[in-house]
């Protein structure tokens, strides 16, 4: 059968206001279909830009009586297979990213929240092995390409950008492929919340619990209303109270479809 060439579309990030570049054509095996991607980013809170006002550890616990939550157009079906690239992981936790960046996975496959909701969600996410490629993540916030392998890795950002998401989905909302870049250049990262924690230091867990809320279809919900979910645009330094779901994250895996009628 006579098969068509892979059509590309353009997706603008209106969140980070970026616009993302045209994926290529995925790798073989890959269902040639029309495919989109969008590019998504998790901020680190700085008080001297209003954009980012509020965006310190939330004072009041409405995790759990918050439902909150907004939705792009895509979603992962079944098993989300990603792979992992350490080559630049800061050495101070090298040793220690992979299982941070893993249990990031189980809690939004599984919907591991803080409210002990039963989540009823059917996805995985499945660590797949290391990759010599790089996330298809350019340091502008360019997705810059579509290779049809999930890599999460490290490299440079811009300022303000602890994190950066490529998805690429197709015409039915169904994630082919999503690629994370986490910066190695600006900020200092932890996986044990050090005694005393001060300074400008963030919680690699939390972080990637809400780049995989993006690759799940999940967008950002307002950063003071919504304080105590894991989507709000920032995370505050040494905050590790948003590495478990709120109410509102979960309620938006449901909403995407993930979950059993």
């Amino acid at each position: 059968m006579r098969r068509s060439k892979v059509t590309v579309a353009l997706a603008v990030v209106l969140a980070a206001g970026v616009a993302a570049a045209p994926s290529a054509p995925g790798s073989p095996g890959v269902e040639e279909e029309q495919v989109f991607v969008v590019g998504q980013a998790i901020y680190a809170a700085d008080e001297d830009d209003a954009q980012y006002a509020g965006a310190s550890a939330p004072t009041e616990d409405t995790a759990c009586s918050d439902s909150s939550y907004a939705l792009k157009t895509w979603k992962v079906s079944g098993t989300y297979n990603w792979y992992y690239n350490g080559d630049g992981a800061p050495p101070a936790i090298a040793s220690n990213a992979l299982a941070a960046i893993t249990s990031s996975g189980d809690t939004v496959a599984k919907g591991l929240n803080r409210c002990g909701i039963t989540s009823g969600l059917t996805t995985a996410y499945k660590y797949a092995g290391t990759e010599k490629i790089k996330p298809q993540v350019a340091s502008d916030l360019t997705c810059t390409g579509n290779d049809g392998k999930s890599v999460t890795g490290w490299g440079a950002l811009p300022p303000k950008v602890l994190a950066y998401t490529c998805t690429f989905f197709n015409a039915k909302g169904v994630v082919i492929a999503s690629d994370a870049l986490i910066d190695n250049v600006v900020y200092t990262w932890f996986t044990t919340k050090p005694a005393n924690c001060s300074g400008q230091l963030y919680d690699l867990e939390t972080t990637m619990t809400h780049e995989r809320l993006h690759t799940a279809g999940l967008a950002h919900v307002d950063q003071v209303r919504n304080a105590a979910q894991t989507m709000t645009p920032s995370s505050a330094p040494c905050d590790t109270s948003r590495r478990l779901l709120g109410a509102g994250d979960l309620a938006g895996l449901k909403a995407a479809g993930t979950s059993k009628k």
